[in-house]
This record gives structure tokens, C-alpha cells and sequence, in this order.
């Protein structure tokens, strides 16, 4: 017994060193592609540090203290809450990107170190990316659609900058990878686990950007359709599986809200784009006015919410202590913005389409000249305009690849989560900043496209070769 206990750890260490090896032999035709992804963001994390340290402006934005003063009320004091000195309850945002800056600051506490250590992290999706696109795409478009997300302009900018687009552009490529042990796998080999991670994921993706709140039913439909052969009760065991951590995470953040500010919507965030963005371009239009002033007129004050202490409009409620808490003015505020926007349909569409077309083909002009501290020019935007241009069109052919191969089930799913996003996302105050969560999507489909375009031309040179061989014979 004693020479077995003896020998165990070195077998151990023998296996875990013989496991590495195997690793790093099968890593050694991908080289090339991690010394350029290591390169970039060894490139984000140098320029994240210095322009946060000489032009802090270049990493804030309006945004910005909105995510830090809670961040700061959940590390000193364990509340959500405006800041450590103000306990009105948080209602604007939800809790997933201030933990995690709560998180960074616990551990420095310095807002300086967030741009640097957040694009550190920034590897993270590029690495899901490449593991995910390993079991669809194969190796090398894998590395590839990598590369393109390590070399992303805006990936770049929004990688050192302190808003959202970086964690919500992990959680959501983190969503993609769930759903490839999902809907990849032969149904009868999917475990009951799967499904709840692809629901934790989900719900994850949510509490940093609302804006998949709305997905959940779109999943239920596509996990029917896949698995109704397993019978009804493993078909209901996986569903709830995937519902229960969604209930959990989003109905428990709702039931915060309705006990903290009376409401029972995730944030009042999707309030004001609806009211103060979307139905104000909308009236604006229908009435010939400018923006700013219809604006101005439902009581969206360019000045903030602390410009309703002097001019209230009456169904807010300004006698609660803080605007921001006040759930029932963001209700109200989200239902007049409704009927707004439903009362005048094509003009709801026209600036739908709008902001759709701002966020797929807007270079990013304003959002990369910012994080470098550079002006915008025809320099810079040409080169960003022609980036995205050849990714949208590698993507394009790659979405029509996927739907014609074996695993269109997951294809499926891949593309509902991407038009998802980018329709949900449209509208009046949608810009090409809003299209970076989407970014390692789009990477996986060009590095499809791209892999597909390459097998043509090399087919194509195949039977050039093939008859000029014939007719010299």
C-alpha cells in the first residue's frame, strides 16, 4: 500500500505532464494564429493602460458613472444602489456589468486598472470563439475567426472602454457555445446539464444587456422542434432544465424590482429608449419637428433626469426621492413610448430600419477615433468601412454554407440569436457601437465563408488543371 500511495502523485503529475504535451504538440500548426491573437491583445492591454492613464476621457462616456457609482455601492456597502452615499435602489441598470467592475475594484481599487484588466479579459471571448468554431467550422476557420476577433476595431475601442459591449460580447459568444453541446450533439446524447447551462448563460447575457430578454421563447421553440422525438417527458425534463436558472436569475432580479421601486420590468433602461429615443424620432418625424425640441417636449431633458426636479412632467411622479427609483414613472414612460411608436407604424419602421442600417454597415468611426484620441477622417473611416465590408460579405456566404450543412439545427439557432440582437437592438440611438457584442458571431460565419471561398477557387483550379491535362493527352 505504501508504494502505491508513493507513486500515485508522480503518476499523476506524469499524466497531467503527458496531457500538456499532447496539448501543446496539437496546438503547434495553430502557432502562427495565437502568436497574432497574443499580439493584439498584448496591443489592447498596453494601449488600454496608457489611455487611461493620459486621456481618461477616452475610456468614459455618459454611461460611464452610471456603472461605477453602483459598482462601488456593492463593494462598500452590499447594496444596489446609485452610489455608497445615495441607498436609492438602482432600477436604470441591471446588476451583471456593475458586479463585475465591483469585482475588478475590490481587487485594485483603482478605476484606472478597469481598461486594462477588462481588455485582458477580453481574450476570453476570442478564446470561446475559437472552441466553439472548432466543432462547427473545423481547426483552421476556427483560429481564423479568432484572429478576427482579436483584430476587431471595435472589439479594440470597446475592450478598454467602461460600458458594456466587452462582457456582453463574452456572455453572448458564451451563449453560442452552449448551444453548440445543444443542438450539435444527437439529441438522445444531449445531457439534462446542457440545457440548464444554456439557460444560465442565457440569463447571464441578460442581466448585463437586456436586450435578450425577450430570447427565451425563440429557444423553447427551436429545443421542441429538435428534440421531440425523445418523448414528451424528457422533452418537458430538458425545457425546464433550461427555464429553471432564466426564472431564477431574471425573475428573482424582477421581484427585487417590484419590492424595491415598485416595477415589474428588468431596468427602466429599456423605458427610456423607447420613450426618449425611439418614440421621440417618431413623433419628430410625423410632426416635421426636430428631435431635440420633441425631446424636450415629452420631458426627456438633454441635461439628465435631475432636470425634472424643476420641469416634471405630471404622470412621473417627482416627489419620490430619486427619479431613478421611481419605477412607476419608468412604466408610464414605457407605455406611452409604446403607443407612440404602435400608433404610427412606418414611421416606427422607417427609423427601425434606420438604426439597423447604422449598426450592420457604420464603420465606427466615432466610436475607435475616441479610444485612440484621434480625429475622425476619411483615413480612418475608409480602412473601417472596408473591414467591415469584406466581413459582412464573407459572413453572407458563410450563413448560406451553414444552412446547407449537416448541422443546420445549430445554424439555426446561431442565426436567430444574431438577427435577435441586431433587430432588438435597432432604433433611433443605434449606432455600429451596438454591433461589437455581435462581432465573434460574425467572425465564425466569414471564417465559414472564407473557408467555403478558398474550396472554390481550389476546386475551380483543380479542374482547370484537370482539363488542360485531357487535352494534352
Amino acid at each position: 500500500m505504501g508504494s502505491t500511495a508513493t507513486s500515485t502523485p508522480t503518476s499523476r503529475r506524469a499524466s497531467l505532464g503527458t496531457r500538456v504535451d499532447t496539448l501543446l504538440h496539437g496546438e503547434h500548426p495553430a502557432l502562427v494564429w495565437w502568436v497574432v491573437i497574443a499580439a493584439a491583445i498584448v496591443l489592447r492591454v498596453a494601449w488600454s493602460a496608457w489611455i487611461a492613464h493620459a486621456h481618461p476621457s477616452a475610456v468614459t462616456s455618459g454611461d460611464t458613472s452610471g456603472y461605477i457609482g453602483p459598482a462601488r455601492a456593492l463593494l462598500e456597502k452590499g447594496r444596489f444602489s446609485l452610489s455608497p452615499q445615495d441607498p436609492t435602489p438602482m432600477f436604470l441598470r441591471t446588476p451583471g456589468y456593475p458586479g463585475f467592475l465591483a469585482a475588478i475594484l475590490w481587487v485594485t481599487n483603482s478605476q484606472w486598472s478597469i481598461s486594462p484588466i477588462q481588455a485582458a479579459l477580453s481574450v476570453s471571448a476570442v478564446l470561446v470563439t475559437v472552441f466553439a468554431g472548432r466543432r462547427v467550422i473545423g481547426p483552421r476557420a476556427a483560429m481564423l475567426a479568432g484572429v478576427v476577433v482579436a483584430l476587431d476595431p471595435l472589439q479594440f475601442a470597446l475592450s478598454g472602454t467602461i460600458l458594456t459591449e466587452t462582457l456582453a460580447t463574452l456572455t453572448l459568444i458564451t451563449v453560442v457555445a452552449a448551444g453548440v453541446a445543444v443542438f450539435v450533439r444527437p439529441p438522445e446524447q444531449v445531457r439534462v446539464r446542457y440545457f440548464f447551462v444554456l439557460g444560465a448563460s442565457l440569463a447571464a447575457a441578460t442581466m448585463v444587456r437586456p436586450t435578450t430578454y425577450f430570447f427565451p421563447p425563440v429557444v423553447v421553440v427551436l429545443l421542441v422542434w429538435r428534440f421531440r422525438q425523445l418523448g414528451w417527458l424528457r422533452l418537458l425534463v430538458s425545457v425546464l432544465a433550461f427555464i429553471l436558472p432564466i426564472l431564477v436569475v431574471i425573475g428573482g432580479w424582477e421581484l427585487r424590482s417590484h419590492s424595491a421601486v415598485d416595477s415589474w420590468q428588468l431596468s427602466g433602461d429599456a423605458a427610456v429608449t423607447i420613450y426618449c429615443y425611439d418614440a421621440a424620432a417618431v413623433e419628430a418625424k410625423v410632426t416635421s419637428r426636430n428631435v431635440h425640441a420633441t425631446r424636450v417636449e415629452l420631458g426627456c431633458h438633454p441635461g439628465g433626469w435631475d432636470d425634472l426636479a424643476t420641469s416634471c412632467p405630471p404622470w412621473w411622479g417627482c416627489n419620490v426621492p430619486h427619479r431613478l427609483a421611481n419605477g412607476r414613472g419608468f412604466d408610464e414612460m414605457s407605455s406611452r413610448g409604446f403607443r407612440i411608436v404602435t400608433r404610427h407604424p412606418w414611421e416606427s419602421a422607417g427609423i427601425v430600419l434606420a438604426g439597423l442600417g447604422r449598426e450592420t454597415f457604420g464603420p465606427g468611426t466615432d466610436t475607435v477615433s475616441r479610444f485612440l484620441h484621434v480625429r475622425s477622417s476619411f483615413l480612418l473611416s475608409a480602412p473601417l468601412f472596408l473591414w467591415n465590408l469584406v466581413l459582412w460579405s464573407l459572413a453572407l456566404v458563410g450563413a448560406i454554407a451553414a444552412l446547407r450543412s449537416p448541422l443546420r439545427v445549430f445554424w439555426v439557432f446561431f442565426m436567430s440569436v444574431l438577427l435577435y440582437v441586431l433587430l432588438i437592438s435597432a432604433g433611433a440611438q443605434s449606432s455600429a457601437r451596438f454591433r461589437t457584442p455581435l462581432v465573434p458571431l460574425l467572425a465564425l460565419l466569414a471564417a465559414l465563408g472564407a473557408k467555403r471561398v478558398v474550396r472554390s477557387f481550389r476546386d475551380e483550379h483543380h479542374r482547370r488543371l484537370a482539363v488542360v491535362s485531357s487535352e494534352r493527352d
